[in-house]
């Protein structure tokens, strides 16, 4: 099956922090890995293969192009760049794994880049929160994202925001799963 990117590495460059000069196949699987695992929650599989036949074929409707350029991009690019910053700092070679560093540059401590990838995923939850309100609000626009043939992950329109606490008591619903008060099923309690 032909690789399909819901958005271009060189896009992802220019509207992120990312230096001109990293190379694609680097930033290639972060993006991949992005959308496979944050954009496909939020989507379902059913609306997300639907999105990247369109692009693959080259058939996406004005409304679905819209979507991608306006909410699905902003979004995946910040999920890629979260997946992306350890593999800025350490790369996998044959011989083990290497701290990169360079003659005209400082090393970036372990908690530097910590900060970094939480103020990333801080950005990427907002479009992603930002991207479930839009469908929210206009169901009807993408018929695929409300079907769900038990074929694959269903949509996920929970909020992306969750700061682990949790203030009010919880209980068990149906299934033995445990539900928060805000009625959702995605937390088990500690």
């Amino acid at each position: 099956m032909e690789t399909v990117l819901l958005v271009s590495e060189q896009r992802m460059k220019q509207w992120t922090s990312l230096d001109n000069n990293i190379r694609i196949d680097v930033l290639t699987p972060s993006i991949l890995n992005a959308q496979e695992i944050y954009i496909q929650d939020t989507l379902g599989t059913n609306f997300f293969n639907r999105l990247k036949e369109g692009v693959r074929l080259n058939d996406l409707t004005v409304d679905e192009e819209m979507f991608l350029r306006d909410y699905v991009g902003p979004c995946l690019m910040q999920y890629a760049l979260y997946l992306l910053l350890p593999n800025l700092k350490y790369k996998m070679v044959e011989k083990g794994i290497l701290n990169g560093t360079s003659e005209e540059t400082g090393q970036t401590t372990l908690q530097e880049l910590q900060f970094l990838r939480e103020s990333t995923m801080d950005t990427a939850m907002f479009y992603d929160q930002r991207m479930k309100e839009f469908l929210i609000q206009h169901p009807s626009m993408f018929l695929e994202w409300l079907q769900w043939n038990n074929n694959g992950m269903p949509r996920n329109p929970e909020t992306s925001y969750f700061s682990g606490l949790q203030s009010q008591r919880g209980y068990y619903g149906n299934n033995n799963m445990w539900i928060y008060a805000n009625n959702s099923p995605f937390c088990m309690p500690d």
